[in-house]
């Protein structure tokens, strides 16, 4: 299965994935400080097309070729944040925790359509400021680390406290070039990836 030279296809373009999970994507946090968790999820938007994973016994047939792809996911998308982050992933998932909590009550409504580009900037008052605890019980990093991580972040100007309590991803810093290339580059490897699991029938593409 080589690389070099592969460009990702657009296979799934307004496509959305089925599961029997809860989306990473959904119900808002209605206080500071609300326990965010992966299982909170975005109402789905609508789609033409579905992507439906393979059942257990499928994929355990097929098990050593997704582990291969992941792994070539995870080499590739985590070295991208090595000029921001300098290698400390902690700091990688407690600001994408932050950013996505602060801004899941917003992306839930339907007037959310005009900040579903990065170029618009949420205002403050449209996100909810999320805690050290809350982020320390959603990722299962000590507090009193996330803490100083995120003390960190602030004098690193990639966070901020807000006044209502909590921390938000600074403003503009989402807006900037290389924020901007890292999700970019992000899409094409995850285009890769479901697409050699499309060939690889790990998953398959059906008419919602």
């Amino acid at each position: 299965m080589p690389h070099n030279g592969y460009i990702p296809r657009c296979a799934v373009k307004g496509i959305e994935v089925s599961t029997n999970a809860i989306s990473f994507r959904s119900v808002g946090l209605d206080t500071p400080g609300a326990r965010f968790t992966p299982s909170q999820a975005r109402k789905p938007r609508l789609s033409k097309k579905r992507l439906i994973p393979a059942t257990r016994d499928k994929l355990d047939e097929k098990s050593r070729i997704f582990a291969y792809e992941f792994g070539v996911l995870l080499c590739e998308l985590l070295p991208r944040y090595q000029a921001v982050f300098q290698s400390d992933f902690a700091k990688v998932l407690i600001v994408h925790a932050i950013g996505v909590a602060s801004v899941s009550r917003l992306m839930s409504r339907p007037d959310a359509a005009e900040y579903e580009g990065l170029g618009a900037q949420v205002p403050p008052d449209l996100q909810v400021p999320v805690n050290a605890l809350s982020i320390a019980e959603s990722t299962g990093i000590p507090r009193e680390t996330v803490r100083r991580k995120i003390k960190e972040m602030i004098s690193d100007d990639i966070l901020v406290e807000d006044p209502r309590g909590g921390y938000r991803v600074k403003p503009g810093k989402l807006q900037e070039k290389a924020a901007l290339d890292i999700y970019y580059q992000q899409l094409l490897t995850l285009t890769t990836l479901l697409n050699r699991c499309v060939e690889a029938g790990i998953i398959t593409i059906e008419d919602q």
